[in-house]
């Protein structure tokens, strides 16, 4: 790394812009890749397993668990494991 890298190095803070243009809106129209089998579809035509702590969202083509959220006393989680990547549309 050389001393003009060092310039785009910042602390997490600074994404915020970034993070809050993903984590915001319909998220159910963002397109979803599984790790396993490699199929795309959106985070809406997964299969969706509620349960009281949080939910599963499984792959529509084999069943793999895509995503995982949980609500506990401590704050929520977020486990995206088994999805290869996530993409957003413009606007």
């Amino acid at each position: 790394m050389t001393e003009n890298d060092l310039d785009f190095v910042l602390d997490g803070k600074a994404a915020a812009g970034a993070l809050r243009e993903v984590f915001v809106g319909d998220l159910t129209t963002a397109h979803i890749q599984c790790d396993a089998c490699g199929s795309v579809g959106t985070l809406g035509s997964l299969r969706f397993y509620a349960a009281p702590m949080g939910v599963v969202l499984r792959c529509d083509n084999c069943a793999a668990i895509l995503l995982r959220i949980v609500r506990t006393p401590h704050g929520r989680w977020l486990e995206m494991r088994g999805a290869h990547c996530l993409r957003f549309p413009l606007g």
